[in-house]
C-alpha cells in the first residue's frame, strides 16, 4: 500500500526550490566584476585620502578603503586574475602604513603608492577579461570562473546560460520528485500535496514584483504540477 509517510522526502526538494528561488532574486555577478567593484571603491577612498588636509581625515579613508580589502582579495582570487590579486595585496599593505602614519606627508606617501597599485590591478584585471572574451567570445563564466579554467575542457558560460541551467537541473529533480510521489504516496494524498503546490505557485505569479527568471521558474512548477495532477485524476476528495 502507498504511504504518505514517503512524502516527506519531497519537503527537502521543496525548500531546495526556495532555496533557489531567493538565489533568483538577486543579480548573478561573476566575482571578476565584483572585483572590478571593491577595486573601484578602493580606488574612490584613497583619492579621496590624498585630497584631505586633515591626517585624521586620511587616515579615515584610508580605513575606508582597507575595509573592503578582504572582500576584494577573494573576489580577485575566485576571478582567477592573479596579477591582480597580488597589487592588491600590496596596495593593501600601503593602506596599513597610512593608517599608522605620524604625519600626513607620510600618510599620503604611501597612499600614492596604494593608489598605484589599485589602478594597477584594475587594469590587469580589464586586461584579464578582455583575453577571455577573446579566447571565448561571450561565453564568460559567472561564477565560479577560477574553478572552471582549473577543469579539464571546462565550459564557461554566460549569466544567463548558468542561471538556466541550474533552473533546469531543479526543476528536473522537482519533477522526478512528484513522479516518485504520483507512484508512491495515497492518491488522495498526493493530489491534495500536488494540488497544494499548483495554489503556491499561482500565488507567486500574481506578484507584481518577480523577475523574469522567477516568473519563468514559477511557470514551469506549475506545469509541472499540473500534468502530475492529470496522472491522478479521479481520485481526488470529493
Amino acid at each position: 500500500m502507498k504511504s504518505y509517510q514517503k512524502i516527506l522526502p519531497i519537503l527537502g526538494i521543496i525548500l531546495g526550490l526556495l532555496g533557489l528561488l531567493l538565489a533568483l532574486s538577486f543579480t548573478t555577478i561573476n566575482a571578476c566584476q565584483l572585483a572590478n567593484v571593491d577595486a573601484l571603491s578602493i580606488k574612490k577612498h584613497t583619492q579621496t585620502a590624498l585630497k584631505t588636509n586633515s591626517l585624521e581625515m586620511a587616515r579615515y579613508h584610508a580605513f575606508k578603503a582597507l575595509n573592503g580589502m578582504e572582500k576584494a582579495r577573494a573576489n580577485f582570487s575566485d576571478c582567477g586574475c592573479e596579477p591582480a590579486l597580488k597589487t592588491v595585496k600590496d596596495a593593501e599593505m600601503h593602506l596599513k602604513n597610512a593608517t599608522r602614519s605620524k604625519s600626513l606627508e607620510d600618510s599620503k606617501s604611501y597612499l600614492k603608492l596604494a593608489l598605484q597599485n589599485t589602478l594597477v590591478a584594475i587594469d590587469a584585471l580589464k586586461r584579464f577579461e578582455e583575453e577571455y572574451t577573446s579566447n571565448y567570445g561571450d561565453d564568460i563564466l559567472v561564477m565560479n570562473t577560477k574553478e572552471v579554467l582549473n577543469e579539464q575542457g571546462g565550459i564557461l558560460l554566460t549569466p544567463a546560460k548558468q542561471l538556466q541551467r541550474t533552473m533546469e537541473k531543479s526543476l528536473a529533480e522537482f519533477e522526478n520528485s512528484l513522479d516518485a510521489v504520483v507512484n508512491y504516496v495515497d492518491c488522495e494524498d498526493a493530489f491534495s500535496f500536488i494540488n497544494r503546490i499548483v495554489s503556491k505557485s499561482n500565488a507567486h505569479l500574481e506578484r507584481k514584483t518577480l523577475t523574469q527568471a522567477q516568473h519563468k521558474y514559477h511557470l514551469e512548477v506549475r506545469t509541472i504540477a499540473l500534468d502530475a495532477l492529470l496522472k491522478l485524476e479521479g481520485c481526488q476528495k470529493n
